[in-house]
């Protein structure tokens, strides 16, 4: 309808220079649940994964709990936003994770190798050690 075209027009002008729209697009990222749309700020997204060459943001805030929206973005579309600043605390963990780190609980760095993120929300998550590296560094771990 009127609304998606207005919507997937705003989209693509956002990664434009000059458009005037960089600094909306630069603090939300908008959310699809089914006919819904949502405005999804960067603080209160947990993880966003991809499944079946879709791509996903899980969020978390007080009022909603958990909520699932897909994206109309790309994994490497998300990470080139990861170094401006409602985005800097997000960080690829493997080819088809970004997590958020401030809901980063523990991290289980057990002997088989396997590297698992407990995130404060509850999930699980794998990280792939070609990650390992720069996620070390980002958390100034050793």
């Amino acid at each position: 309808g009127f609304i998606a075209e207005k919507l997937e027009s705003w989209e693509k002008g956002c990664g434009d220079k000059g458009s005037g729209t960089e600094d909306v697009f630069a603090s939300m990222i908008i959310g699809y649940q089914e006919e819904n749309v949502s405005f999804l700020k960067p603080e209160n997204i947990v993880r966003i994964f991809s499944l079946q060459k879709k791509v996903y943001a899980v969020t978390y805030d007080n009022k909603t709990e958990n909520n699932e929206y897909e994206l109309n973005l790309r994994l490497y579309q998300i990470e080139e936003m990861m170094d401006k600043t409602p985005f800097k605390k997000f960080i690829r963990i493997s080819n088809t994770d970004i997590v958020n780190f401030d809901y980063l609980k523990t991290m289980d760095m057990s002997l088989n190798g396997n590297i698992v993120m407990n995130l404060t929300d509850g999930q699980r998550v794998f990280v792939s050690r070609r990650y390992m590296k720069e996620i070390k560094t980002k958390l100034r771990i050793k």
